[in-house]
């Protein structure tokens, strides 16, 4: 078995499966047999779904028929994201909703020819069936099915041609915004979504446009769900941070993953919140994310680590809830009051686990009460997972959110600026041996890293522009320079003015594009974007300019009724048309 720092594939390949690894010998010997690829994409957070996935893979019936009829092939969508971000498009093309784990079948050659999401044994089983039919007495059709997915496939979330000059004006953000908000929110539409993410990015371009453009009705809307967030059982008061998904928008049943990025994120929403609201509540909330990431996340030899989880299902686990004979016994005399404070119902079972809430309440209990309850958790430590992979592109995302933290609380800016010039300092020590490519991710195992990809090198000069913007220090400024010229060479692509990779790259086809479209976080090339928009005030160059405006005239026509899924280029649009004169 194939080496791998991933959590959630170490446990998977505990099975009896015959997994192969991901590269081109094992592409090679699909058509030399040739047989069927399964690829199946998933990660460790998704409590729910990684059971249901793990189950599957234990199925004898299932095992047997994937050894015998297909080449088995598991991938992390944290190792390979590109891979993860054409699964999305195969399941938008195939109109089922986009989530994780994605099951791809593809004709030797590595040509897909469907998709789906997790299924239960027998529907797996039922499809398996038809699939291997159908390859031995109408392969035709399982070709022009492949054909017909190959074609859709490379006019989605991908930009073909450089498109004619679009007018980059108020009126397509206002259009954007509507079509958004009529379709999605004001439809009540995300009311429907299980399990449901905050995305705190959506909110970050909704917050940013409604203060400049003084939307009062929207600003209040904003207002409401930063409380509602805040306030609820997502947020956990004990260890701080946000839990990334709950069961639906009211967020009283969390889905008990706490994810990096997604903390990173929150921590820079409320950032703006306070910035823009002066509600010290927003500022507190902020800070007491940046503690948490800083306290759970943080690796003793540098950088932090990817997510946590829990290692059981969420209704199995105790680790996140409290019961009242739990705070009772604990807590003596004071027990209803801590109860109270927790949110919990004292009518309840005092036997039963209960979610808990970050009431207002909560803020009144003394420190040394708050530690026995983060004792009482750690007696329970065993049940979670964490994922130790320092991954740069998320790395970097946090060293430009202290950044941008650092000028929207101006008391934190020194102690932000200086976490963050450590996280850059972490991912130089850990580069390749050439001192320029870095890795996507760090391990304690050399064996397992992983060559870093677009979404890392963007993400990277992000971080270094936001710190060269508050430090000045010359070492920033001849870095940027560095990793410009090393993107433009490699991942800058004439034809059509967006950033791709590079025939010369080693990634497998399919999977050798970066695509436009914000699904679970920022595309590449809308970063990038904004980093040639930087690039451009700082340095007066016209080709900066020019490459930057060549990105927006290629998204502008495709973003109305497109809603979150071009959230990032909305925002790049935002700042080119408030043209800040400091960037954040």
């Amino acid at each position: 078995m194939h080496k791998t720092s991933s959590p959630y594939l170490k446990e998977l390949f505990k099975g009896s499966i015959k997994w192969m690894p991901f590269n081109i010998r094992t592409l090679n010997f699909a058509q030399k047999t040739d047989r069927i690829i399964y690829i199946h994409i998933g990660y460790i957070g998704n409590i729910a779904e990684r059971e249901k996935a793990y189950n599957l893979f234990r199925d004898e019936r299932v095992v047997n028929i994937i050894n015998e009829n297909f080449i088995p092939i598991a991938i992390d969508m944290e190792d390979v994201p590109e891979a993860m971000l054409v699964g999305m498009d195969l399941l938008v093309i195939s109109e089922q909703t986009y989530t994780i784990p994605i099951n791809i079948f593809s004709l030797p050659g590595a040509k897909p020819f469907t998709s789906f999401s997790n299924t239960s044994p027998e529907e797996f089983l039922n499809l398996a069936n038809n699939i291997i039919y159908s390859f031995k007495e109408k392969r035709d059709l399982l070709n022009k099915a492949g054909k017909y997915i190959a074609t859709r496939l490379k006019g989605t979330g991908i930009v073909t041609k450089k498109e004619k000059p679009y007018p980059i004006a108020d009126k397509l953000l206002h259009a954007y915004v509507r079509s958004w908000t009529t379709r999605y929110i004001a439809s009540r539409k995300r009311e429907r979504i299980s399990p449901y993410t905050i995305n705190s990015r959506y909110y970050v371009f909704l917050l940013k446009y409604s203060n400049f453009y003084q939307k009062s009705e929207e600003l209040e809307f904003l207002q409401n769900a930063l409380d509602k967030v805040y306030y609820s059982a997502i947020f956990d008061p004990i260890e701080g941070g946000l839990f990334s998904q709950a069961t639906n928008t009211t967020f009283s049943e969390p889905l008990y993953e706490k994810q990096l990025s997604e903390n990173i994120q929150a921590a820079v929403l409320y950032s703006f919140g306070y910035k823009y609201f002066k509600n010290a509540i927003y500022k507190r909330a902020s800070i007491e994310i940046i503690e948490f990431i800083e306290s759970v996340f943080k690796s003793v030899k540098g950088g932090y680590a990817t997510s946590m989880t829990l290692s059981c299902n969420v209704s199995s686990s105790s680790y996140y809830r409290y019961s009242l004979k739990e705070i009772y016994s604990t807590f003596a005399n004071d027990g209803k009051r801590i109860a109270q404070a927790l949110g919990m119902d004292p009518n309840l079972d005092k036997e039963a686990q209960q979610i808990i809430h970050n009431t207002p309440q909560f803020r009144t209990l003394t420190l040394e009460e708050r530690e026995i309850l983060k004792k009482i958790r750690r007696g329970k430590a065993k049940e979670t997972i964490r994922d130790n992979r320092i991954i740069t592109a998320y790395n970097c995302m946090y060293a430009t959110s202290l950044c941008i933290i650092a000028n929207n609380i101006k008391e934190k800016k020194t102690e932000y600026l200086a976490a963050a010039e450590r996280i850059i300092e972490h991912i130089l020590q850990h580069q390749k041996e050439d001192k320029i490519k870095l890795y996507r991710y760090i391990s304690t195992n050399k064996n397992e890293h992983q060559s870093a990809q677009l979404l890392d090198y963007t993400f990277f000069l992000n971080a270094l522009l936001n710190i060269y913007k508050h430090t000045k220090k010359s070492t920033y400024e001849k870095l940027i320079s560095k990793y410009t010229a090393y993107i433009l060479l490699n991942y800058y692509q004439s034809h059509n003015g967006m950033f791709s990779k590079t025939p010369r790259s080693e990634d497998i086809t399919p999977f050798k594009r970066e695509s436009v479209i914000d699904y679970v976080r920022y595309s590449a090339n809308s970063v990038m974007a904004r980093n040639l928009w930087i690039l451009y005030k700082m340095q007066k160059d016209e080709f900066y300019l020019e490459a930057f405006k060549q990105q927006l005239y290629n998204v502008a026509p495709h973003m109305i009724g497109s809603g979150p899924l071009m959230v990032g280029w909305a925002l790049q649009i935002l700042n080119y048309l408030s043209d800040k004169s400091d960037y954040d």
